[in-house]
């Protein structure tokens, strides 16, 4: 089990990641080359599978999308430049531009819900693991929420009234991994899962903050926003991670293997709640999708 860790740094509380309430918007996802896995672009679909678009064209790997409250920017890490930074692009791929310079790691960016600010989980110069950030959206200096030299702080998100953060903690050798919330304006954090399955990979909240989405043991599984009534969605022998929630809360997109996906392929997919009704969201043989974004207020590009 994670043990507590030190306190925090705290966190101004913006007045105002997260899949929030809308019109049924696009899903984005990363893609990797299964031929060339050093290259990943940004794809998007709608949530039916069809007008398929690719966002991205750039050499490296673009991956880990979130989309902003109103629909209209992606946020995503990129290692075109060499090590893995926080980026920003249109809904529709374009005005890319580029937000960190830590030249270290920086993946899973999730908008504040007023779209002001990004949090990420960047590992610190000179450091060994991942600490939590937040960055202006339009660029600036990231300031450092965590500091836990020993530990992992990862896939942070942003709960839809912006006044919490969930994110994963876990071991600096990865033995163990819980699911953490932390206050914005105090910086106080909350263990919210305390058993021994293995939780990793962008966990989500529903669109009315009520409950939460989350991977362990290879499932994705769904329990309440106070850590309570845990349950497993998919029920799969496969591999699947990377929860995010549809704008309407009825339905739950990640990827995996097995059930409907051939083999050798990792697909987008899409579940009830109540498990039912799983389906692949848009085939690409070759490409090996991965963690996907849920956009609300959707345009239909």
């Amino acid at each position: 089990m994670v043990g507590m860790v030190a306190a925090t740094t705290a966190v101004t509380a913006p007045q105002a990641g997260a899949t929030y309430p809308g019109q049924e918007g696009r899903i984005a996802w990363g893609a990797f080359d299964a031929a060339n896995p050093t290259q990943a672009d940004i794809w998007s679909a709608r949530p039916g599978g069809h007008a398929l678009h690719r966002l991205t064209e750039a050499p490296g790997q673009d991956i880990c999308p979130a989309y902003s409250a109103d629909g209209k920017q992606i946020a995503f890490c990129s290692n075109r430049t060499g090590a893995y930074e926080i980026w920003m692009m249109d809904a529709n791929g374009k005005q890319e531009r580029q937000i960190t310079s830590l030249k270290t790691n920086s993946l899973f960016p999730d908008f504040s819900p007023d779209g002001s600010t990004l949090v990420f989980a960047g590992t610190p110069p000179g450091g060994a693991f991942r600490d939590l950030y937040r960055v202006p959206a339009n660029g600036g200096d990231p300031v450092q929420l965590t500091n836990t030299p020993t530990m992992r702080e990862e896939t942070p998100v942003w709960s839809p009234d912006g006044r919490t953060l969930l994110y994963v903690k876990m071991a600096g050798n990865r033995s163990a991994s819980q699911l953490w919330t932390m206050d914005v304006a105090t910086g106080q954090e909350n263990q919210l899962t305390f058993d021994a399955t293995f939780k990793d990979q962008a966990p989500d909240w529903s669109p009315d903050g009520a409950t939460i989405a989350y991977h362990a043991n290879d499932d994705i599984w769904l329990m309440q926003a106070d850590g309570s009534d845990q349950r497993n969605v998919t029920q799969s022998p496969e591999v699947e991670f990377g929860a995010a929630f549809s704008p309407d809360g009825t339905r739950i997109a990640f990827t995996g293997t097995g059930g409907p996906v051939p083999v050798g392929q990792r697909y987008v997919q899409t579940i009830g709640i109540d498990g039912s009704d799983r389906q692949v969201l848009a085939a690409t043989p070759g490409l090996l999708q991965a963690v996907p974004g849920w956009q609300s207020l959707g345009d239909g590009r």
